[in-house]
């Protein structure tokens, strides 16, 4: 609707002047209105993207990858024809991708393709997301810590590493032993043994409407809604920034936003007055490390 529709510049015919290129294992009403049709097999990302990437430099692939995709090699060099001859090409991948044999691999050799496609014209990725305010909580982070999401500030400044500080991985290893959940159904979307662990220690929740997470926590705190009983900036997943007015208020007396609900925590914390005393390194390189360690 508006990515292929909308009447530019360069395009002053809209959708005439744009070609669409959908791949997905099932036909989709997408697909019934995209120029092309690249019907692979599920979990074959990685080796279609290999194979475009071998056509971009001039070779022919192995002919086993038409029965490992399902995507005949003259489909490819159609599709790879596309994308080489016109003016400026965006690539928008979902969650199949990242989700597909391969994870991070898919999305490193997309990259990687979308790369060498810049000889060829201007060409862009980006990653399709659902929610109103998708990118919001990676832009905040970015500007504020530099790294977008994976954050950890054990040691009182931001560290970034996604596979240790990223939610999945600190539940699977069991390094949290509370959660607190913002506006988020975190028990419908992570792994199974993540949820599950999530399920048996603390959990508080700030949502507004019922979820399994909502169903799980230990202590559900309710939920303004942005936009619509409070003013707000969204994010939207071109990271494009939107102000909001609301057009009535709370409904709760306590709390005007759920900004308001966690700036009266903080208070309650600041309050309390605990400090955890971290142990520290001397000059010898002691204090952290036990002496009866080998």
């Amino acid at each position: 609707r508006y990515a292929v529709f909308p009447r530019g510049y360069w395009t002053k015919r809209g959708r005439f002047d744009r070609t669409v290129i959908t791949v997905d294992p099932r036909k989709t009403p997408t697909t019934e209105a995209s120029d092309l049709h690249v019907q692979l097999k599920p979990d074959s990302d990685f080796e279609l993207i290999s194979a475009l990437l071998t056509l971009l430099h001039g070779k022919t692939p192995h002919p086993s990858v038409e029965e490992i995709t399902g995507v005949p090699i003259p489909v490819m060099e159609e599709m790879l024809d596309m994308m080489k001859n016109c003016t400026f090409g965006a690539i928008s991948v979902g969650l199949g991708l990242a989700s597909s044999m391969g994870k991070y691999r898919n999305s490193e050799i997309a990259m990687n393709f979308v790369k060498e496609l810049n000889n060829y014209a201007k060409f862009t990725l980006g990653a399709l997301r659902g929610h109103c305010n998708v990118a919001g909580f990676n832009q905040v982070a970015a500007y504020m810590y530099g790294y977008p999401f994976g954050l950890d500030f054990m040691r009182g400044h931001p560290r970034y590493n996604p596979g240790e500080f990223t939610t999945v991985d600190v539940l699977r290893e069991k390094d949290v032993d509370t959660v607190f959940v913002m506006c988020a159904d975190l028990v419908s979307h992570i792994p199974a043994d993540c949820a599950a662990y999530l399920a048996k220690i603390p959990m508080i929740c700030v949502d507004i409407a019922p979820c399994p997470t909502v169903s799980a926590s230990d202590i559900v705190l309710p939920g303004v809604i942005d936009a619509m009983e409070c003013d707000g900036t969204f994010y939207r997943l071109d990271d494009v920034p939107v102000h909001f007015e609301p057009f009535t208020s709370s409904p709760f007396k306590f709390t005007k936003s759920n900004e308001d609900t966690l700036k009266q925590l903080f208070e309650k914390i600041r309050k309390k007055g605990q400090v955890i005393s971290l142990p520290s390194i001397n000059k010898e390189g002691e204090g952290l490390i036990p002496e009866n360690l080998p």
